[in-house]
């Protein structure tokens, strides 16, 4: 379990900044209730996401890893990044940085030279093997599983507490997306066929999930910008199965898959001809609120398609 009030990085990433803002105040609310102290990393960069990896592979990681690299200048070796894309960017340059180069293989060797290199050209001092660890938002989140029914238990049973009214009404699908469990290796917090963290997240604050087929299937990410008609198909695929399965929302970490169910709902019901109307919320907003927090202090209100009570 993680520890109780120990401060941590934040690394948010471009989206987060920009077009997915309710994710990352979510999340930062979030964490305050639960007294968790977080630093954002200051000066933090891109980490290259799938362009920059797909493109050269030395500079994703020397971005990815420069990050880390401000992050220790600041005291942390552990850093929560919230994204998916970026987690698994710097997981990647935190594996390369943490395993001693003698253990290596001579591929490998050669890539963390260069690495190393490049590091100490922007100006850093490195070291021979570094411990960094990454979280993504599920993983730190089910860590302080305990801190988080601790607290709702306190906040639920205070005189005050009025539980919003939109927690009442919702029936949850979990939907995990497809890029967090791959590759196996990086997951070591839940099953990679059939993961239930956000289930038991839900369950801890009151709220029961709906038993979902299609959580690990793929909503089309980022091939919405070169193959849409595609990604409407697999998304409109998830919102069917949700609907099948007796839910009325769907439930998401991920700020891509929460963009193309949401953002593109409409765009899949003028394709379609069909009346989807399914809320997809972040897990973030959904636990803030039942921590006491407003739809508003949450940016429910920024949803494409708003939950109707």
């Amino acid at each position: 379990m993680a520890q109780e009030n120990k401060k941590i990085a934040y690394y948010p990433g471009c989206s987060l900044n920009s077009t997915s803002v309710d994710f990352n105040v979510s999340i930062k609310k979030l964490l305050e209730v639960l007294s968790i102290e977080f630093d954002e990393i200051e000066d933090w960069n891109c980490c290259g996401t799938t362009p920059a990896h797909h493109t050269n592979e030395e500079l994703s990681s020397v971005l990815s890893a420069r990050n880390l690299l401000l992050a220790k200048k600041m005291g942390y070796d552990t850093i929560l990044c919230p994204c998916v894309s970026c987690y698994n960017k710097l997981n990647h340059a935190a594996k390369m940085l943490n395993i001693p180069i003698d253990e290596m293989n001579p591929f490998d060797q050669e890539k963390k030279q260069q690495l190393l290199s490049d590091l100490k050209e922007m100006g850093f001092e490195v070291e021979s093997k570094y411990n960094f660890k990454i979280y993504s938002i599920l993983n730190y989140l089910f860590e302080n599983r305990e801190l988080i029914k601790q607290k709702y238990l306190e906040i639920s049973e205070g005189k005050d507490y009025k539980r919003s009214l939109l927690l009442t009404k919702i029936i949850p699908a979990c939907y995990y997306g497809c890029a967090l469990l791959r590759p196996k290796e990086s997951l070591k917090f839940d099953d990679i066929e059939n993961p239930t963290a956000m289930e038991h997240l839900l369950k801890d604050v009151g709220i029961l999930s709906k038993n979902f087929q299609f959580k690990t299937e793929c909503c089309g990410a980022i091939m919405s910008l070169t193959h849409k008609d595609l990604v409407l198909k697999l998304s409109k695929d998830i919102l069917d199965m949700a609907l099948d399965c007796g839910a009325n929302c769907l439930v998401v970490f991920c700020q891509l898959c929460q963009q193309n169910l949401d953002l593109r709902q409409s765009q899949i019901n003028n394709f379609y001809k069909t009346n989807y109307k399914i809320p997809v919320l972040y897990l973030t907003q959904i636990l803030g609120m039942a921590l006491g927090l407003s739809e508003k202090e949450v940016m429910v209100d920024r949803l494409f398609v708003r939950p109707v009570i």
